[in-house]
């Protein structure tokens, strides 16, 4: 690991993700200690530009390597500047200016910039495709391992309790979608009912957590419990690491003397930490790795639920029936693609009344891929409308090819619109989103 971190470090030396204003004043910098060297090793010629090759040139096309043609081409200026300083000082006498060497390293320097450029582009929407990818993986996961505890309780306490993790969930949902959605952690009573009912807590509470801290007011409260104590060693480590903090961390907790048995913060998918959740007693026997992995999922999943942000709800109150993971999704993406990083292609199916054309949406929806959205706007006219990420002009075009050879294999039809289907499709942009469903809407007429 150290040896993957250290050559990270080197890549980065070498090639800054994001050029700073250092930048301008390294690279004429460099140039110049560049010739600095050349008065050394050459006193009369420092720029070395009698012989084979014009190294100091060489130097400008590092520059430009690092930095890109911009940066590189200040360099190239730099040169040509000291070219001018040094028969100010008497060298080179007599010798004309070499314009044919400057011109053509100056070409050189310009090609080196614009791959390097072009490439670290292509690295940047690399990186945020993977960035976007591993975040729906991790979530993924977690709703993975979620069901898979959930299965694990319904075994052991099917005949105590008449209903699994799953229904406590979707009851936790209901409560926290409804009027008071618009708090900063709603259902935070719910929640603890929850946690006290899967994960054994006696008595806790729910804090807002703002700038890194959590707010003293408690949102909700389990029991009698005493004042929050900010300045508590677990309640700073889970703030600090945002890691799930118990009184059997390892070295973390040793020697701990707070009044603390567990502090989990509260962080949505996104990694947004919005609150916290610190507990004063549960059975010792509860502190281990399944019930607090339960625990920490728990709180994951009613993050996602209820932090939403603005947009979401405003969308939510345009459009009910609107999923808010829809809208999370869509905002998200939009973010990214207002930034150039990633594409998304928003395709709307408006399937006419024939039961046919209603059974190939259905099947397009239950082939989409894991990570696409999808948005049944109209549930009763089979009105669907899919969110794909990843996915630019050529990707859509890929699409529709795949979805025209199904058609033809199985139904005979070569395209949707001999299937009775219309479709309406965009590319997101850098405008709100609502101003985006709208008009794909409206140009659908839905």
């Amino acid at each position: 690991m150290a040896r993957v971190f250290r050559k990270y470090r080197l890549a980065r030396l070498l090639s800054p993700e994001r050029i700073g204003p250092m930048a301008w004043l390294e690279a004429p910098l460099l140039v110049v200690a560049a010739v600095g060297i050349g008065f050394l090793v050459r006193p009369d010629d420092p720029l070395i530009f009698t012989g084979g090759i014009r190294w100091s040139i060489v130097v400008v096309l590092v520059v430009a390597l690092r930095y890109g043609s911009l940066i590189g081409s200040t360099g190239m200026f730099t040169l040509v500047a000291l070219w001018f300083v040094c028969q100010a000082l008497g060298l080179y006498p007599g010798m004309p200016f070499p314009e044919l060497t400057f011109l053509g390293g100056y070409i050189i320097v310009l090609i080196t910039g614009e791959f390097a450029d072009m490439w670290r582009v292509r690295l940047m929407r690399a990186e945020s495709q993977a960035a976007y990818a591993e975040e729906r993986l991790r979530n993924l996961t977690q709703r993975h391992v979620l069901l898979r505890l959930s299965h694990d309780r319904l075994e052991e306490n099917l005949l105590v309790k008449p209903y699994t993790v799953r229904d406590a969930l979707l009851r936790l949902r209901d409560v926290v979608m409804d009027e008071s959605h618009h708090e900063a952690l709603p259902g935070g009573e719910e929640l603890l009912n929850l946690l006290a009912e899967y994960c054994q807590l006696q008595r806790g509470g729910l804090y807002r957590v703002k700038n890194g801290r959590a707010v003293p007011e408690p949102v909700a409260l389990l029991g009698n419990n005493s004042p929050l104590d900010q300045g508590d060693q677990m309640l700073r480590h889970a703030l600090d690491y945002r890691l799930l903090t118990h009184v059997q961390t390892g070295e973390t907790m040793e020697g701990y003397k707070g009044h603390y048995w567990v502090c989990a913060p509260v962080m949505n998918s996104g990694g947004e930490l919005i609150g916290v959740v610190v507990v004063e007693r549960m059975p010792f026997l509860s502190i281990h790795h399944e019930n607090l992995q339960l625990f920490g999922l728990l709180l994951n999943f009613y993050a996602d639920v209820v932090h939403h942000g603005p947009v979401v709800d405003e969308l939510c109150d345009i459009w009910p029936d609107l999923p808010p993971v829809f809208g999370r999704e869509f905002e998200a993406l939009r973010r990214l693609a207002e930034a150039r990083k990633v594409d998304t292609t928003v395709l709307l199916l408006s399937p006419d009344e024939s039961e046919q054309a209603r059974q190939i949406v259905s099947a397009l929806n239950r082939h989409r891929r894991a990570m696409d959205g999808y948005w049944w706007v109209d549930w009763d006219g089979y009105v669907l409308m899919l969110l794909m990420p990843t996915t630019g002009v050529y990707g859509f075009e890929s699409y529709l090819r795949r979805i025209e050879q199904w058609l033809k294999e199985d139904f005979g039809m070569d395209t949707l619109a001999q299937a009775g289907i219309q479709y309406t499709h965009r590319f997101l942009d850098e405008r709100p989103v609502k101003e985006q469903l709208r008009d794909l809407l409206g140009e659908a007429h839905v």
